[in-house]
């Protein structure tokens, strides 16, 4: 993963004014996202207010002006959800004309619960000291009696960032605020200068180019209106050069904005009030997609970023001697293109360990030479990537850096929304393959499927624009489930499991299986089949092996459970054992454990595509037969479908059926009949199958 910075799409929705006037106006959503627009004289007020407040600096609050504020807010009953309420959220950003970025941060917020005085018992403040700066200027705490309470900062500690995986250096700022009661109020501001990117300097002097963005000359923000806690007002202002041209737009609800001109700047205001909070559930959808968002970049197009990000690469995929007999090796062989690039992909994905550590300038942006990747044998996704480019270009083929963002969207406008790197294959004809040897590792595929539908641009001298991945049918990722059981007069049974998937789902069993510890797998799998019954035991076990991509990756599986049908003086009852294996296992079918709330007020966000398909004979003692087979089960919806049934056949149960996926992201509004069908499958997994001597 690379941390954010570089860019979007090439046909932005809306430009910023020019110099010379001013204006106010709510800037709705771009379609078909929802929001309700303010009244119009709401607006018209607000804009009036707007233009002569957001020229001034970040925190031109006076203590009156706070007390006067907080006098308006509420309390615990006005705010029964919530911890804290924040009650102005404001941010004033200067840019020079070079890039460079002054940010005065202002925020004051109200505790309303014991546990909002717990959360806020320590401020952090996160910052890269190779490329931006962070400064805390004054904490007060407005104290629920009428005084107020100036912190003293000498207590500010400067400490490294936590990290995992990536170890860049970043670090955080923090300070123990004095205790707080419950109507309280403190005021934070801060000066910060640089901006959002690991970007390591060539020795430690302190250096003020070091915080101009590496697209110099750039400017680019994507701020989102909503958060954990209600807020009473949100506000962002932006003053540029009279001469930069900016474009931005407005995605998941509506956000009021001003503009005004004088002879050196042009002044940006946006502004929400009365803002809920966000209310959180699980594997919802990126809060960037859903929460009102602005999102604005200087750089003209999306093109133009693509040919910056090509340049900065310019020469550094050269090979040498020990990388080209490293490809000769890894290709010896073969002779289709396509298996050849299969196999350098795999080798980068395998090789490469994933580790971020600091390798010189650029660290988070540019790719490193893929000489030092090799020598290494460690990067992050973008390291991973350099390396399968210089192999596949040592090779003979032509490719190219990419960007993408994965798990969420990339908006029209050409600003940074990206936290990976992939690779771009282009072929004869043209078109590109796209690949990425940091999420296929002991995987078959060359593009994972839990990237389908994702955003991303190529680095190319002539430019490309925003692209997408293609939609990936649920018929491409078969789990396919096969089971064969015998249950003996006294209800004991004895079965054996054969498991295996294709693409994506292949890959999910290589990496949850042939990954797992050796000495753990066992209790692993007896895990597994403790949905069947708590009584099961695993007799023996096999897997494939997780890097033969050649051939598909296979569990097997034999158990006995006694006792499993309740037997009673001429019956059997029992339940499937292949239905109730896969039913709440999130390796085999993560979709049945993500529907565990009724309603959803956010969309549910599963990432990849699946079909499950389950095939089931169970043998029944000699003198059974059925009492009844049971009626057959079809449910078809827009986001799922399910179709099941058991015959016999003599003593024989045969008990099959297939459920869809059909997409990754489920609409708040499809969810119940998307639930529905997800909850017929657990139904149909514990329906008791009754059979007679």
């Amino acid at each position: 993963m690379i941390i954010s910075w570089l860019t979007k799409q090439d046909r932005p929705r809306t430009v910023g004014g020019r110099p010379g006037g001013s204006e106010s106006r709510p800037f709705p959503a771009a379609p078909p996202r929802s929001g309700k627009p303010f009244p119009l004289l709401l607006a018209c007020c607000l804009g009036a207010v707007a233009i002569i407040l957001f020229s001034g600096p970040a925190w031109a609050q006076t203590e009156a002006e706070v007390w006067e504020m907080l006098a308006g807010t509420g309390g615990p009953a006005d705010y029964p959800e919530a911890s804290c309420l924040v009650v102005l959220d404001k941010t004033d950003i200067e840019v020079e004309e070079s890039g460079l970025s002054h940010i005065r941060k202002y925020e004051l917020f109200k505790i309303i619960t014991e546990q909002g005085a717990r959360e806020e018992a320590v401020r952090r403040f996160d910052y890269d000291p190779a490329s931006n700066f962070i400064r805390v200027e004054s904490i007060k705490i407005f104290r629920k009696g009428g005084s107020v309470e100036m912190v003293d900062l000498e207590a500010t500690r400067d400490l490294f960032a936590p990290a995992r995986a990536i170890y860049w250096g970043a670090r955080m700022k923090t300070i123990g605020l004095p205790r707080l009661w419950v109507g309280d109020a403190v005021e934070i501001r801060t000066y910060k200068k640089g901006f959002e990117i690991a970007y390591l300097a060539e020795n430690g002097e302190p250096d003020e180019s070091r915080y101009v963005p590496p697209m110099r000359g750039h400017f680019y923000d994507s701020v989102i209106f909503q958060g954990d806690h209600p807020l009473a007002e949100k506000r962002y202002q932006l003053h540029l050069p009279v001469d930069k041209d900016i474009q931005y737009q407005v995605y998941n609800g509506t956000i009021f904005s001003a503009r005004k001109s004088d002879e050196k700047r042009i002044h940006y205001s946006w502004w929400l009030k009365d803002i809920p909070a966000l209310k959180r559930e699980p594997r919802m959808a990126a809060l960037s997609d859903i929460a009102p968002k602005l999102v604005l970049a200087t750089v003209s197009s999306w093109q133009e970023k693509s040919r910056w990000f090509d340049a900065i690469h310019d020469t550094i995929f050269d090979d040498n001697e020990e990388i080209r007999a490293k490809v000769k090796e890894v290709t010896q062989g073969l002779k289709k293109d396509l298996d050849k690039v299969a196999a350098l992909l795999h080798w980068s994905a395998q090789e490469i360990r994933y580790s971020g550590i600091s390798m010189g300038k650029g660290e988070g942006y540019t790719i490193h030479p893929g000489w030092m990747i090799f020598a290494d044998r460690c990067g992050v996704c973008k390291d991973k990537a350099g390396m399968l480019i210089t192999m596949m270009r040592s090779a003979g083929y032509e490719v190219y850096p990419a960007l993408t963002m994965a798990g969420s969207r990339v908006e029209d406008v050409p600003a940074d929304q990206f936290n990976h790197s992939v690779v771009a294959w282009r072929r004869e004809d043209g078109t590109y393959t796209m690949l990425d040897p940091t999420w296929v590792v002991n995987s078959t595929e060359l593009w994972s499927s839990a990237e389908q539908e994702q955003n991303f641009v190529i680095g190319t001298p002539w430019g490309e624009g925003l692209m997408k991945t293609p939609y990936s049918p649920p018929e491409n990722h078969v789990l396919r489930i096969v089971s064969r059981a015998d249950i003996d007069g006294e209800g004991n049974l004895s079965g054996r499991l054969e498991i295996e998937g294709t693409n994506y789902l292949d890959q999910r069993m290589r990496r949850y299986l042939g990954n797992h510890r050796r000495d753990d797998r066992e209790a692993f799998l007896e895990g597994w089949l403790s949905s069947i019954s708590p009584a099961v035991y695993l007799e023996e076990y096999s897997i494939g092996d997780p890097l033969d991509f050649a051939h598909p990756f296979v569990l097997r599986l034999k158990y006995r459970i006694p006792a499993y049908a309740v037997v009673l003086e001429n019956s059997l009852d029992f339940s499937s054992p292949a239905w109730s294996l896969a039913c709440g296992n999130r390796y085999l079918f993560s979709a049945s454990t993500e529907v565990g709330l009724e309603t959803r007020s956010q969309p549910l966000f599963i990432w990849f595509t699946q079909t499950l398909d389950c095939e089931e004979t169970v043998r029944l003692p000699k003198g059974f037969s059925p009492r009844s087979p049971g009626a057959a089960v079809k449910e078809d919806e827009r986001y799922a479908s399910f179709e099941a049934g058991r015959t016999f056949r003599g003593r024989v149960l045969e008990n099959g059926g297939r459920v869809l996926v059909k997409n990754r992201l489920i609409p708040v509004g499809d969810y119940p009949r998307f639930r529905k069908v997800i909850k017929k499958v657990e139904e149909y997994a514990g329906e008791r199958i009754v059979v007679k001597k």
